[in-house]
């Protein structure tokens, strides 16, 4: 009876210990965007942490990582993102972007806030990487100071794998700017199914952000913002439309 008993108890830890959960985070990136990311992960996203010093032998592993995260963008464009993140958040915003653009990881989302703690998921490293993601927030890969390119693909496809499963359709709809390409001016237009509290920010091509549009309760059915660019230079731009369910993204060319 013993016996059985301390059998138990060992296979009860065994399987606490492997069923690791992520941690939630409601911060700002470098970009000044709000993050919560259980939200995120419920609406399919899957995250690929990596933290790093920055420094030299962050670089390698940095950068496989970085490689593995965008051979999904085309197969699954933007459900995988890498979140880059300064190990103790005491390094500049404005360093950890330049460590990055320097370093060939444009396509990252840079964070440098303590709210995104390495400790959370058991131990410290230099890089220190983790894919989380699914419903149930699960923590599908974890590992210090080195990556496998190969188990991180593995591990990023487990967890597209429950994320895909989840279906979120946006509140937004028929989402269109016009005219497009523009000078000074143009609209948005879109259809709410429900009343919302939407975000409309401008992006640049390098993912930062330059302008907020509009911030408010807008009510259901077809609405038109008007986006005044005189101030913006000539070149190619992203608004981006959050509508309290998803975030979506359009093409604008200021000429």
């Amino acid at each position: 009876m013993k016996n059985s008993f301390l059998l138990l108890f060992l296979m009860l830890s065994s399987l606490f210990a492997t069923a690791q959960t992520a941690t939630n985070v409601n911060c700002n990136d470098c970009a000044g965007e709000a993050h919560d990311f259980f939200k995120e992960m419920d609406e399919g996203r899957v995250i690929v942490l990596c933290w790093v010093m920055p420094c030299t032998p962050c670089i390698g592993p940095a950068l496989t990582t970085y490689n593995v995260v965008q051979s999904f963008s085309k197969t699954n464009p933007d459900k995988v993102s890498m979140y880059l993140c300064d190990d103790y958040a005491n390094t500049s915003c404005k360093l950890i972007n330049n460590w990055a653009n320097q370093n060939g990881l444009t396509n990252t989302t840079r964070f440098s806030n303590n709210a995104i703690n390495m400790l959370d998921y058991e131990s410290i490293g230099m890089p220190k990487i983790v894919v989380i993601g699914g419903s149930d927030h699960t923590v599908f890969y974890n590992t210090n100071n080195t990556v496998d390119a190969n188990d991180l693909q593995a591990a990023i496809n487990k967890a597209l794998a429950l994320s895909s499963t989840i279906e979120i359709k946006p509140n937004a709809t028929a989402l269109k700017v016009s005219p497009n390409p523009t000078n000074n001016a143009a609209t948005l237009s879109f259809t709410l199914t429900s009343p919302s509290q939407v975000v409309i920010d401008l992006y640049n091509v390098e993912g930062r952000k330059v302008g907020n549009i509009h911030q408010g309760l807008l009510q259901a059915g077809k609405n038109e913002i008007r986006m005044q660019l005189d101030n913006y230079s000539p070149g190619m731009y992203l608004v981006s439309i959050s509508d309290g369910i998803k975030k979506q993204f359009l093409n604008l060319i200021k000429g």
